[in-house]
């Protein structure tokens, strides 16, 4: 249980927060695509945790296999969140930059897999 709120956190808090500030490093001169930033960060929250349940799902997988999964899920999951929360065909693009955050997070939250073995001398 201890893991899978690790996992959360990681997911939920990471995630969200690199993709708010990639987006705001890209577009931020491009006037258009200045209104969603503030947001962006609570829309791609639930694709985040989604994946953060994928993740924990898919444990007893490699990391291999389990990154590959994770970044595939919250790919199509932030693209059908951007797609419902800001319309059109320019806010799919939002949903590019999750795969690699995921992945990031994926592989982070792998260290937490493992058991911690004690002191030394035990």
């Amino acid at each position: 249980m201890r893991r899978f709120l690790i996992r959360l956190l990681i997911f939920g808090l990471l995630g969200p927060a690199v993709i708010y500030a990639s987006i705001y490093l890209t577009v931020r001169t491009a006037e258009r695509w200045w209104w969603p930033q503030p947001s962006i960060y609570w829309v791609e929250l639930t694709p985040f945790l989604l994946s953060a349940f994928v993740d924990g799902a898919l444990q007893n997988l490699s990391a291999s296999q389990r990154l590959v999964f994770t970044a595939s899920a919250t790919f199509m999951a932030s693209d059908l969140a951007c797609a419902l929360a800001y319309g059109g065909f320019g806010a799919w693009m939002f949903g590019l930059y999750t795969p690699v955050i995921a992945a990031v997070c994926s592989v982070v939250a792998s260290g937490t897999d493992i058991e911690d073995g004690g002191f030394i001398g035990d």
